[in-house]
């Protein structure tokens, strides 16, 4: 059966919350802003040779990132620490930002600098779409036989406190299996505060100002069994880790939670941002859907 679904129905709010837990979506319009709200983006590229020299950048450049980017309104930003041994920052500056982005930039290019870490890549982009497209390089690469992946996040809803931060670099920077899994990647994110003002969309990812995606990723077809086993366990103490820090929210995403390990995913609740969202959701499931034939999700064992 196929439903059509505006603004007015009820349905629809579920649907952005629970996915393809609720059923098939063929066609979506949306409303989306102008490209002309991307004033510019700035992307540095730095490289490390050993595990502290990445977690003594990320410690810092948090620090940077908590003071001029996640309470401003204007610039969006994302670190991405890679198992090949990178360090990208990427910043996007919309178009009520007044200040010099280069000039923005530049305390993380002066923080590499302080470390001794070279910046072997530095781009800038005019717009959205150049933006956008500036990881599918770095994706087109990322191949196995077959491709193992393992998702989990950390987040926090407000501003994060220094325990937050000392987490990330200390312990998920330091200790997340980017050796064993080459083709690995913590990504440190904030979406800023324009996107943070906006109507909150029914998810535990939008409810986040702050938020870690630990994506572990390799090629299976050259690991043994036991190989296999230290990598899935070393992702697990991480996020059992994680889950002992106050404040920090551990896998609250629908996309970037494992949705099979047992008794470690995050409860409805967190899941689709509030237990009323959780409940709605399974009521509506088991309504539209009660034979659950859209069951092949990490929702699906929530409803």
């Amino acid at each position: 059966m196929i439903r059509v679904l505006t603004r007015k129905d009820e349905l629809l709010t579920v649907m952005m919350g629970a996915g393809s837990a609720l059923g098939v979506v063929v066609d979506v319009t949306m409303r989306v802003a102008n490209e002309s709200v991307i004033q510019s983006a700035e992307q540095r590229v730095f490289v490390f040779e050993t595990r502290p020299q990445a977690v003594e950048f990320s410690r810092s450049a948090l620090r940077l990132m908590r003071e001029h980017v996640l309470s401003n309104d204007a610039v969006s930003m994302e670190l991405v620490v890679t198992g090949t041994k990178a360090l990208v920052a990427t910043m996007v500056f919309y178009d009520s930002f007044k200040g010099n982005a280069m000039e923005f930039a530049k305390r993380f290019e002066d923080l590499a600098a302080s470390l001794k870490l070279p910046m072997v890549a530095q781009a800038h982009w005019g717009s959205w779409y150049e933006t956008a497209a500036a990881l599918w390089p770095v994706i087109l690469g990322i191949k196995g036989d077959p491709l193992v992946m393992l998702f989990h996040c950390v987040g926090t809803t407000g501003l994060p406190e220094d325990s937050a931060l000392a987490f990330v670099s200390d312990t998920l920077v330091a200790e997340a299996p980017l050796d064993e899994a080459g083709f690995s990647l913590v990504e440190i994110r904030t979406l800023g505060g324009a996107a943070l003002s906006q109507p909150t969309l029914p998810s535990g990812n939008c409810q986040h100002t702050f938020f870690v995606d630990l994506v572990t990723m390799y090629d299976a077809k050259n690991k043994t069994t036991d190989e296999r086993q230290t990598i899935v366990d070393l992702t697990n103490r991480v996020m059992e880790k994680a889950r002992a820090v106050n404040g920090l929210t551990v896998d609250f995403s629908g996309t970037h939670s494992q949705p099979d390990d047992v008794g470690m995913s995050a409860s409805p609740s967190v899941m689709f941002g509030t237990v009323a969202m959780a409940e709605k959701v399974k009521a509506l499931k088991h309504s539209i859907d009660p034979n659950n034939r859209f069951r092949f999700h990490p929702y699906a064992k929530f409803v």
